[in-house]
C-alpha cells in the first residue's frame, strides 16, 4: 500500500494535521477536530501515529538533539512550513501504514516477496534462465518466470529488467506487464514498469510491442517507447541511456528532477521526496546509482537545490528558493 491508497481515516488525520498547523485554524476548526478525534477510537489511534512523525519515531533526530540542541525544532519546521506540507502528507502517510512494514518494504519490496525472482533496495542481480537467456534485475524488481513448451514468459510485477534472449524459434520470449507485452524478435532489450505506463528500450535487433489496447508496433535497436492501456508512444530519446542502470549508472539527458529522483528511489532505503518546485528542474549528467551520497551531492552542486536528511528515514530535496 502506498500514500495514494490510504484509508479515509488516515487521509482525514493528515488533513487535520495540515489544517491545524497552518496557523489559520479557527476556534470552530479546533472544536470540529475534537469531535472528529473522539468520534471513533481509530481516529485517535491514527492521530497518535501521525503526530509521532514530529517526535518519537525518528530516533535519529532525538539522537541529534542530544548532540546539537535545536535539531528537533529544525526538523519540525522543515516538515510543517507551507512549502513542505505535501512532503509531510507523504511521509506521515508512510507512518500511518506502520513503520515496521515500511522499513521492511524499503529493504525488500513486499510486492515481490512471492515472486520467482526479486531484488531488494540497492540490489541488482544477474540470473541465467533455464533456456540460456540472461536476465538482469534492477533494484526493487520482481519477476515471475513461466516457461512452457510453447512460450517463455517473464511477468514483470515491479521494477526494471534487461533481457539477453537466447535463440529459440519454437518458443518466443515475452515480457509481460500490466500495460502490455514485449516480444523478442532478436536478443537484447529492457523493460521498465511504472505506475502509469511501461517503457521499452531496444538495444539489439527488434522487439514487437503490443499494448493493453491491442495496438502493435515493432521497434528496432536504438529505439524506445512507452505503452499503456491507451496505446503506444514512440520516444525520441535513444534507448541506451534508459538501460544504463544495468551498469550501475543513471544517464540523464534533459529530464526533470522528478524523474531523476524516481530513478534513485530504488537505491534509497529511506523515504526520498522532491518538492514540486525542485522537481521541474532539468537535469543533464551521468550519476552513480551505488553511491547515493555522491549523486545527491553532485545534484546539489550543479542545481539550485538543498538536500535535507532527517536520519535514515527521510530525505527532502528542495529548491533553494523554498528554504531561503
Amino acid at each position: 500500500m502506498n500514500a495514494r491508497q490510504l484509508d479515509p481515516i488516515a487521509e482525514a488525520a493528515i488533513d487535520w494535521l495540515v489544517r491545524l498547523d497552518s496557523g489559520n485554524a479557527s476556534v470552530a476548526d479546533r472544536a470540529a477536530f475534537a469531535r472528529w478525534l473522539h468520534a471513533d477510537p481509530r481516529h485517535d489511534q491514527a492521530w497518535q501515529v501521525l503526530t509521532g512523525l514530529l517526535d518519537a519515531p525518528v530516533a535519529t533526530i532525538r539522537e541529534a538533539e542530544a548532540l546539537l540542541p535545536g535539531q528537533r525544532q529544525a526538523a519540525h519546521r522543515a516538515l510543517t512550513m507551507p512549502a513542505r506540507r505535501k512532503a509531510l502528507r507523504s511521509a506521515a502517510a508512510l507512518l500511518l501504514l506502520g513503520l515496521g512494514a515500511y522499513a521492511l518494504n524499503r529493504q525488500q519490496p513486499l510486492v515481490g516477496l512471492m515472486a520467482d525472482l526479486r531484488t531488494g533496495t540497492g540490489e541488482r542481480r544477474q540470473v541465467q534462465l533455464a533456456d540460456g537467456s540472461t536476465l538482469i534485475l534492477n533494484a526493487r524488481t520482481a519477476v515471475d518466470v513461466a516457461f512452457s513448451a510453447r512460450t517463455r514468459l517473464l511477468h514483470l510485477r515491479q521494477g526494471q529488467i534487461l533481457v539477453q534472449a537466447a535463440e529459440d524459434r519454437e518458443r518466443p520470449l515475452i515480457v509481460r506487464s500490466k500495460h502490455g507485452e514485449a516480444r523478442a524478435l532478436g536478443t537484447r532489450f529492457a523493460v521498465q514498469l511504472n505506475e502509469a505506463d511501461s517503457q521499452l528500450a531496444v538495444l539489439e535487433h527488434r522487439v514487437e510491442l503490443t499494448a493493453a489496447d491491442g495496438s502493435r508496433q515493432i521497434f528496432v535497436a536504438g529505439r524506445a517507447a512507452r505503452y499503456d492501456a491507451g496505446g503506444i508512444l514512440p520516444l525520441d530519446e535513444p534507448a541506451a541511456p534508459l538501460a544504463a542502470w544495468s551498469e550501475g549508472l543513471l544517464d540523464v539527458r534533459d529530464q526533470p528532477l522528478a524523474e531523476v529522483i524516481a530513478a534513485l528511489r530504488p537505491y534509497q532505503r529511506g523515504y526520498l521526496r522532491v518538492s514540486p518546485q525542485a522537481s521541474r528542474l532539468r537535469i543533464f549528467g551521468v550519476f552513480p546509482l551505488d553511491d547515493m551520497d555522491a549523486t545527491l551531492h553532485a545534484l546539489a552542486e550543479t542545481q539550485p537545490i538543498v538536500v535535507r536528511r532527517y536520519g535514515a528515514l527521510l530525505t527532502l530535496v528542495e529548491h533553494r528558493d523554498e528554504v531561503a
